[in-house]
């Protein structure tokens, strides 16, 4: 259902709040000397006469800019607006009063008798003025409040992107690298690595239009650059993959997984005279994608210099899911590193 527009609100507001006004004065003059049709004339002069008042006020605000005052300049204004509103409409209704209904024809006019006029009056225009400011204020609190988030959102989207543009020249850097030892050794093999990087750039250029990619999809990117380094470490290096039937639809950052597999062939596979295995699981347990990949080597951490890798994926798992996302490294007795990661879905 779309919420009213801002002006067809103000009138629903400003005729029903005149038709209850002018409905308690009309109950309390039945109740002093019954029903006088006279009463007609001077509920309608009354319903009009507010309605007009406080329309005529509400554009004066408007055009004078008082709602942007701050509150110490616009409660004097507003306190001097509600006397001069309900001082006119006490002007008016005295002798209106008198025409219509026979018993304040004899009354004796006093100082007394305004205000006793005034002060029945101020009480409905203060209570309009008051809901019409403090609607105002919770409009602009909630304008801010929008504006504020707006920013926020910009800045994530903004900081996400520049992460993500990390990633595709330092994956690239690495991939060049492996085939260019093998384009004088092995021109068959860098030829066939070369149609490899082909396939695992357009699937990188394809995940990247998207916040988020399935882990299938991922998973198709990681054995593309896998099947790179394979060409480069032959024998030295194999992997599986076990994926949870449930856990391949669920979603996660595009590249986020290959750059942990890319960390561990890096720093874990290609450190190791023999090589070694690359083991991924995933499954889904209570409403999160647990990611575990696990390699041969040893994880040594450098205070301060985790690495593009490792201070990407933390980055971008904060904008993305704030605190409800994980990611930890640590070593699994000293032949094998584990990387766990942790995704909500």
């Amino acid at each position: 259902m779309k919420p009213l527009p801002k002006e067809k609100l103000y009138w629903i507001c400003q005729l029903g709040g005149w038709l209850v006004f002018i409905g308690i004065e009309l109950s309390t003059y039945v109740q002093l000397d019954g029903f006088k049709s006279p009463l007609i004339i001077n509920a309608l002069v009354n319903f009009v006469l507010g309605i007009t008042i406080t329309h005529l006020y509400r554009l004066f605000l408007i055009k004078s800019n008082w709602l942007n005052l701050p509150l110490f300049q616009l409660i004097p204004r507003g306190i001097i607006a509600v006397i001069a509103m309900s001082s006119l409409l006490t002007a008016i209704n005295i002798p209106l009063d008198r025409y219509t209904y026979p018993i304040f024809k004899d009354l004796e006019f006093s100082v007394f008798f305004f205000f006793g006029y005034f002060f029945n009056l101020s009480k409905f225009v203060l209570l309009w003025t008051l809901t019409y400011h403090l609607f105002q204020y919770w409009e602009k609190s909630l304008k801010a409040e929008n504006e504020k988030y707006q920013a926020v959102a910009a800045s994530k989207e903004s900081a996400y992107l520049n992460l993500k543009n990390q990633l595709n020249p330092h994956f690239l850097f690495n991939s060049l690298n492996s085939i260019r030892t093998l384009v004088d050794l092995e021109p068959k093999l860098a030829k066939s690595a070369i149609n490899q990087l082909s396939s695992l750039l357009r699937s990188s250029l394809d995940s990247g239009k998207s916040k988020t990619i399935t882990l299938e999809k991922e998973l198709e990117t990681v054995n593309y650059y896998l099947a790179i380094e394979k060409i480069r470490f032959d024998q030295r290096l194999t992997w599986e993959m076990d994926v949870a039937s449930d856990a391949k639809h669920c979603l996660i950052p595009p590249m986020m997984l290959q750059t942990i597999v890319e960390n561990a062939v890096k720093h874990g596979i290609s450190q190791l005279k023999d090589g070694g295995l690359i083991q991924i699981h995933a499954a889904v347990d209570h409403k999160k994608l647990i990611i575990t990949i696990t390699n041969s080597g040893y994880y040594q951490p450098k205070p301060n210099h985790d690495g593009i890798g490792i201070n990407n994926t933390l980055e971008r798992l904060k904008i993305l899911y704030d605190d409800q996302a994980s990611f930890s490294i640590n070593n699994n007795g000293e032949q094998s590193v584990v990387t766990t990661l942790t995704i909500p879905i």
